[in-house]
C-alpha cells in the first residue's frame, strides 16, 4: 500500500507525521537515523529493500503496509543517533512497554508458533533471508537479525519442534529501541513483520 491509495485514516496520520517533520533539518535527521539524504530524497534500507522517500513531500511509491510507511516517518522524527546495543529485549521492556508490550509479546509468540508449524528450517531461513534477515549467534536453534530500519533491528529467536515440544519463537527489539520509536510504534513494527511471515 502507498500514500496514493484511498484510505482516510492513513492520510490523516500521514499528514500528522509529515507535519512533525516540517521544521526539522533533513541532513540532521539522516545523520541521526542512519539513512542517506541527497538533497531531494531520503534513501532508507528496510527489510531487504531500499526505499526512497521524496523530500519534502515524503512520498514513497514502493508498495508497503500503511504502518510500515508511518513507522518510517515516526522513526525519522524520533531518532536521536543513539548506538544500537546488540542486546535483544522484549517489547515489554521498552519505556512504557509494560501493558502494550507485554500483550504484544504474548500475541507474537502465538502467531510465530503457528507460522513455524509444517515448515522446514530451510524454508524458514530462505523466507527470512528474502526479508534481509542475517543469521547471528544466539542461544536459540536459529537466531536472525531483521533490519527493519538502520538503527531499529528486530531479533527473531526460533526453537524448532522436537519430540517433546512444538516449535516456538520470540520477536525482540534492541535495548536502544526507545530512542527511535515509541512502544506503540514498535508494536506496529512487530505486526508489520508478522504480516510478512506468511
Amino acid at each position: 500500500m502507498t500514500i496514493l491509495h484511498e484510505n482516510r485514516a492513513f492520510k490523516e496520520m500521514f499528514l500528522a507525521a509529515k507535519g512533525m517533520l516540517a521544521d526539522k533539518d533533513p541532513a540532521e535527521m539522516a545523520l541521526k537515523s542512519g539513512v542517506s539524504f541527497d538533497g531531494a530524497a531520503f534513501h532508507i534500507p528496510s527489510m531487504g529493500k531500499m526505499l526512497t522517500f521524496s523530500y519534502p513531500e515524503y512520498i514513497c511509491t514502493t508498495p508497503m503496509h500503511d504502518w510500515h510507511y508511518l513507522t518510517i516517518l515516526h522513526y525519522l522524527n524520533l531518532a536521536d543517533g543513539s548506538p544500537v546495543t546488540g542486546e535483544p529485549v522484549a517489547m515489554a521492556d521498552m519505556p512504557d512497554g509494560v501493558v502494550r508490550g507485554t500483550k504484544y509479546d504474548r500475541t507474537a509468540a502465538q502467531t510465530l508458533s503457528a507460522f513455524l508449524k509444517g515448515k522446514t528450517e530451510k524454508q524458514i531461513l530462505l523466507l527470512l533471508q528474502d526479508l534481509g534477515g542475517e543469521v547471528i549467534p544466539g542461544k536459540a536453534d536459529l537466531s536472525v537479525r531483521l533490519n527493519y530500519l538502520p538503527r531499529f533491528p528486530l531479533y527473531l529467536n526460533i526453537w524448532f519442534a522436537d519430540e517433546d515440544f512444538p516449535p516456538s519463537a520470540r520477536l525482540l527489539v534492541d535495548k536502544s529501541a526507545g530512542h527511535y520509536l515509541t512502544v506503540e510504534d514498535a508494536v506496529s513494527v512487530g505486526e508489520v513483520v508478522l504480516a510478512l511471515l506468511r
